[in-house]
Parts: C-alpha cells; structure tokens; sequence
C-alpha cells in the first residue's frame, strides 16, 4: 500500500517526509562496503558510525580484512544473507537520514 502497489480497501494512508525502501531481495553493488551504504552520499563520520551501530555491522566490519573498505560485489568478498540484509538496512537508514533533514 505505501508502495501504491495495493489499493487501500478501508481506512487512509498518510505518509509524512520521506521514506528509504529495502527490496526482500538485498542488492549489492561491486564496490567497497562503504560506498555501499553510501549510496554515493557524502560520508559523515559521526552519522555513518551511528548507521552501522544500528544496523549491526560492526562485528561483519571486524571479519573483512579491510573493514568496510572491503570490495564485494562480482569481484570482491562473498557476503552472507544477513551481512547483504543488514548492509541494505544501513544504505536506507543513511539514504533517510541525509533526506530528512
């Protein structure tokens, strides 16, 4: 319904500001963790660490060999489900953030 894909059968729909969306389907860019979540928007030290503490990415930061100047994507690391979920989550949060204000 938000995404006016469904048709409101009762009651209203009233969306204030803006909005991210994450597909169920996560998508990753070849690119380094941080350009990632980015989403080519300006990096903002104190904004960025707040992300990815409320995404729950820090320990995936500390597994890579590069932290989140790892390369994934078609010839970088291999993520899981969860580390393609939780870094989608993070690109929304950030992307939300940044338009909001």
């Amino acid at each position: 319904m938000i995404l006016k894909e469904l048709p409101i059968s009762s009651g209203t729909l009233k969306v204030i500001g803006s909005m991210s969306y994450a597909s169920q389907e996560n998508w990753i860019f070849s690119g380094t963790v941080r350009e990632n979540i980015l989403f080519f928007k300006p990096y903002e030290p104190e904004w960025y660490r707040t992300v990815i503490d409320a995404c729950a990415l820090r320990k995936d930061f500390i597994s890579f060999n590069n932290g989140d100047r790892t390369i994934v994507g078609d010839k970088g690391v291999t993520l899981s489900g969860g580390q393609k979920a939780r870094i989608t989550l993070a690109r929304c949060v950030n992307y939300y953030q940044l338009n909001a204000a």
